[in-house]
């Protein structure tokens, strides 16, 4: 079955692209920081049906992770509750492991994340170079 609009909508959601109209994606009279956009579209309606499970995996996970993100900000105020000791590196880590699901979820469609995106920490497109 091909992939439903509210899982289209999921899936530009966590590549961190707009959910929003043609038109609100006009900002001082220029299209906004999105162009590969119209890449995630046409990708989306070009999956091939013996990969759309592929893809509702990755989404699956990535949408899991979110909820895990969630449920562990309940838990920062706290270091350690009786002997038990909290992670305080939870939120890191789960945050890398979101990014390599999206990853996935990008590579499976083809597609690139969105560099101009808050979600992937980045509102630039200054890139770390290592020597070596």
């Amino acid at each position: 079955m091909p992939l439903t609009a509210q899982e289209q909508a999921r899936i530009r959601d966590v590549l961190g692209y707009l959910n929003v109209t043609a038109a609100a994606s006009i900002q001082l009279g220029f299209p906004r920081a999105s162009q590969a956009l119209f890449l995630v579209q046409a990708s989306m309606g070009r999956v091939l049906p013996e990969a759309e499970d592929i893809i509702r995996k990755h989404l699956g996970e990535c949408d899991r992770l979110d909820a895990e993100l969630s449920a562990a900000r309940s838990r920062l105020k706290a270091e350690s509750l009786g002997e038990l000791h909290l992670n305080p590196k939870e939120l890191g880590d789960l945050r890398r492991e979101q990014r390599y699901w999206a990853g996935r979820l990008a590579d499976a469609l083809g597609v690139p994340l969105n560099i101009y995106a808050d979600r992937w920490g980045s509102s630039s497109v200054n890139m770390r170079v290592e020597h070596g």
